[in-house]
């Protein structure tokens, strides 16, 4: 996790033409899907394994 002039900047990596943001733990990619699909009327959102690193990101098919 990276502050900058106050505001929240999600670590991100590239996965083929997209730069997504990155989660430590399956849990924490969890948790961020059921925030996005209640709070911003996402999706159903699934969370896998990075191929790249050590970190989830989350994917809508």
């Amino acid at each position: 996790m990276k502050l900058t002039q106050g505001e929240y900047v999600p670590k991100r990596c590239w996965v083929g033409e997209t730069h997504k943001i990155c989660y430590d733990t399956r849990e924490e990619a969890e948790v961020a899907a059921r925030v996005a699909e209640h709070d911003h009327g996402a999706p159903h959102l699934s969370v896998y394994k990075c191929e790249f690193g050590d970190h989830f990101h989350l994917s809508s098919t």
